[in-house]
């Protein structure tokens, strides 16, 4: 019970921080260019389909807590799943990043050349579903060598732990 609210809590914290930076400098940049009367950027925010890239990290550091937790709980067994887990992780960050052309990456001119402006919007969702995706392997892979192993013989009918 202690892990799910923790990660929740993670996944909620990273969440609000991500729109309240979203937030923050859509006004700055709004403030610098235009005179502009109550905008809403929460619902701007909605609008370019941030929250998509909000909802990714917080999945991401969610299961991180989650990794960390389980590790400090089993210490020999979570520490490859943590690692793995960031790791995992932290590749799916570069590349969406590099995809998205958010760190510097030529890709966002390659897009537009290639697919048009609509494109860009894809790769948000693109972004999102590899996150839970491999969120959602990880857990499983977890679960799975957290199970203890049974060694069963053809004939006996019960089967000894190892």
């Amino acid at each position: 019970m202690k892990k799910i609210l923790l990660s929740s809590s993670a996944f909620v914290a990273a969440l609000v921080l991500h729109a309240s930076y979203f937030v923050i400098q859509a006004k700055t940049l709004a403030e610098r260019w235009a005179m502009t009367n109550e905008t809403n950027y929460i619902q701007f925010y909605v609008e370019r389909s941030e929250y998509l890239i909000g909802a990714s990290y917080a999945l991401a550091i969610g299961f991180s807590v989650f990794a960390l937790l389980r590790f400090l709980e089993t210490r020999k067994k979570g520490f490859a799943g943590l690692v793995g887990g960031i790791t995992l992780t932290g590749v799916l960050y570069v590349a969406g990043c590099f995809l998205l052309g958010c760190c510097g990456s030529p890709m966002l001119a390659v897009y537009l050349t290639l697919f048009g402006s609509s494109f860009l919007g894809f790769t948000k969702l693109l972004t999102f579903a590899l996150t839970l995706s491999s969120i959602v392997v990880g857990y499983i892979w977890m679960e799975r060598k957290s199970l203890p192993e049974t060694d069963c013989c053809e004939g006996e009918e019960e089967c000894k732990p190892t």
